[in-house]
């Protein structure tokens, strides 16, 4: 889809990181209009805590514990009150949000937000939930509110995510219709921006991306770790891959198996890693005749609200998919992290009411191809 707007253009054109362009912009909009400023002020205090008009911005400045935020706002006698992560499809650095909560003035009101695609807000806020627990930050009810989530966390300090999206509506409704005409247009420039990383444009290399092996190692890593925790599953009677072929597919590499008479596909996701977030490594469930996805849907029911979720469905299309991430440990070896992604395939056959000793040999006539790629609909290519 061709950019509507400059910033849109610009960010195809030249090797820029597009969260950093991204902040740039939402920075000088605070900075230099009074209402958009107003505006921001009346939008973080929805969790709970009227924060002060007429706050500062700066961008990207070293503090908090070695962390840069992306960007800081200070109240006028310099206290630090918000904390802007903005993001497109990066993932959380290991400072967000712990190394930043701690390092929070005490008993004063101030909040850590986080700023994401629509389509990864669910993902992002569990995740930044997540972290906080296993920080053993006390974290309040989650409040779901149509423009913003959040939680208290104590000390007078909040975390919160919400879209590009509703941010920047509600920047722009509370422009005057008679004044600040220059604001209105910067905010049309930076929603142009957005609607372009939202649509997964293809974006010009940067040379780090290009020259950095790690990337192509870890890619490497991926598939051949799908694979392993397959080979282990077998190895110990969890699933069968009798009669069934590996299939690699467009976005990436792995096999259909056997767990009792279901017949999924587990390898490197990477579709579903950029649209879900949740791991780079999936279980999927086609929706076959003979194993209906509606009734493995209803099994695992559980699944689907547990922190951190555990089943999707199709992208959040209903094509009849059903897309089990398999969460990956990190900090710790590889032979763990195949131990304990075993363990939730284990999980799944429980969930599913399957038995190890009921694990059945190839179904008779019944092919060992399936041509649909779990990874891929050429039809939703023309819809998104």
């Amino acid at each position: 889809m061709k950019s509507d707007t400059v910033f849109g253009h610009l960010v195809h054109q030249f090797a820029v990181h597009p969260e950093d362009l991204a902040t740039e912009a939402l920075c000088f909009i605070l900075r230099t209009s009074p209402a958009a400023s107003r505006a921001f002020s009346a939008f973080v205090s929805q969790v709970g805590f009227n924060f002060p008009e007429g706050l500062h911005f700066e961008t990207q400045r070293p503090e908090l514990d070695q962390s840069r935020p992306d960007m800081t706002c200070f109240d006028d006698k310099r206290q630090l009150r918000v904390i802007v992560e903005n993001k497109f499809w990066a993932g959380l650095t290991e400072n967000q949000p712990v190394t930043y909560i701690r390092g929070l003035p005490d008993g004063v009101a101030t909040l850590v937000l986080f700023v994401v695609p629509e389509t990864r807000l669910q993902f992002v806020w569990r995740e930044v939930v997540r972290r906080c627990n296993d920080a053993k930050i006390p974290v309040g009810e989650n409040q779901n509110r149509t423009a913003i989530m959040f939680a208290e966390i104590g000390n007078g300090h909040y975390i919160a995510a919400t879209s590009w999206g509703v941010l920047l509506d509600y920047l722009s409704a509370s422009i005057p219709l008679a004044g600040e005409i220059d604001c209105r247009g910067d905010i049309v420039q930076l929603q142009g921006l957005c609607r372009t990383m939202d649509e997964e444009t293809f974006l010009p290399l940067r040379g780090d991306e290009v020259t950095n092996l790690d990337m192509a190692q870890r890619y490497i890593n991926f598939s051949d770790l799908a694979f392993a925790i397959l080979i282990e599953a077998v190895d110990k009677g969890f699933c069968s891959r009798e009669g069934i072929r590996e299939r690699n597919y467009r976005y990436g590499p792995g096999a259909f198996f056997r767990i009792g008479n279901y017949k999924p596909w587990i390898g490197f996701g990477a579709r579903s890693w950029l649209r879900l977030g949740a791991s780079p490594i999936w279980i999927i469930f086609l929706p076959l005749p003979e194993n209906p996805t509606s009734v493995i849907s209803e099994r695992l029911v559980g699944f689907r609200t547990c922190i951190p979720q555990r089943c999707y469905d199709g992208y959040g299309r209903n094509d009849g998919r059903l897309l089990i991430p398999v969460l990956l440990r990190t900090g710790v070896d590889k032979k763990d992290i195949i131990k304990d992604a075993v363990d939730q395939i284990g999980e799944l056959m429980a969930k599913l009411g399957v038995q190890i000793s009921l694990i059945t040999p190839p179904i008779p006539n019944q092919t060992d191809e399936i041509d649909e790629d779990p990874e891929y609909n050429p039809e939703s290519e023309t819809n998104e």
